[in-house]
């Protein structure tokens, strides 16, 4: 997937899924509930969880392989869901009390939405000692999303609802607005800030691209490798890692009969990657991209 369809899918999910989350506040009656803190915690809540789980499936797709994409998106569902309710509360609290304006609550649901996609990564790299630059990154420009997304997303509440009164037809919209606004923001946030990634220049599906956000990035035909390099029977199953030490980069081969090799010439060590460099494994040819280097 390239960083182009990754923006478009996490904005065409975001407000699908915020459809959906309409659809299930509405059969489930949360309009009609005359309690404004449960409705509103309610509402969000499942706005935060519907909207997590479809970009939390679009990211893990572009970002993981094998059974990991099932428990990344089960993360982001978990984070969305807690983190919307706690928005719509507090949100909803603000709005009742002091007179905020109510995109506030919207916000804070957007940055927990936000930060769902980078917890995963987050969470292992601090339970393995990997280094956690990367994740804290991923999650961070989440959280510039979601907090942006909720905003743009969120002033329709204002401009079409009292806090008293919820028209149907106006909370379909504002739900799929706000959806779209998160999803879209979070995804262009992810690619505007990327720190490092990877670009298949020639081989299985050229043209796609992965985020680097995690201390060890695998490469290989198995099902499992982050970066999947399916139908070449040339490399192997596990052929080739990328680690991140130090705050750099580094190519290590995993030990194959046909080896790694960096512009053309064959590794035999964990060897320091800079933008623009182009690694081979097997037939297929991958470029690695860098903004800057970490100081």
């Amino acid at each position: 997937m390239s960083f182009r369809l990754f923006i478009y899918y996490c904005a065409i999910c975001g407000g699908w899924a915020a459809f959906l989350a309409w659809g299930v506040a509405q059969g489930a009656g949360f309009r009609s509930i005359a309690n404004l803190y449960l409705r509103a915690t309610l509402i969000a809540g499942t706005l935060g969880l519907f909207v997590a789980a479809a970009v939390g499936a679009v990211d893990a797709w572009l970002n993981a392989g094998g059974s990991q994409r099932y428990v990344r998106v089960s993360t982001c569902l978990g984070v969305g869901l807690l983190g919307g309710m706690l928005g719509g509360f507090v949100g909803e609290f603000l709005h009742s009390t002091l007179h905020f304006p109510v995109f506030i609550g919207w916000m804070l649901t957007g940055i927990c939405v936000g930060a769902s996609i980078g917890v995963y990564d987050l969470l292992r790299s601090w339970r393995t000692g990997g280094d956690t630059r990367a994740p804290l990154k991923k999650t961070l420009n989440g959280i510039y999303g979601g907090l942006l997304g909720g905003f743009l997303g969120g002033l329709p509440f204002g401009l079409l609802m009292g806090s008293t009164a919820i028209p149907r037809t106006d909370l379909a919209l504002s739900l799929v607005v706000l959806g779209l606004c998160i999803g879209l923001l979070i995804g262009l946030a992810q690619v505007v800030l990327k720190e490092a990634w990877l670009r298949v220049v020639q081989g299985f599906r050229p043209g796609r691209e992965l985020l680097l956000v995690k201390g060890e990035t695998t490469i290989g035909r198995a099902e499992s490798c982050d970066l999947g390099l399916f139908g070449d029977n040339t490399i192997e199953r596990l052929h080739a890692r990328i680690l991140l030490q130090n705050r750099r980069y580094l190519l290590a081969d995993a030990d194959t009969p046909g080896g790694t090799f960096l512009n053309e010439e064959r590794i035999t060590a964990p060897t320091p990657l800079h933008s623009g460099d182009k690694i081979r494994v097997g037939n297929s040819v991958i470029e690695f991209g860098e903004r800057q280097r970490w100081k």
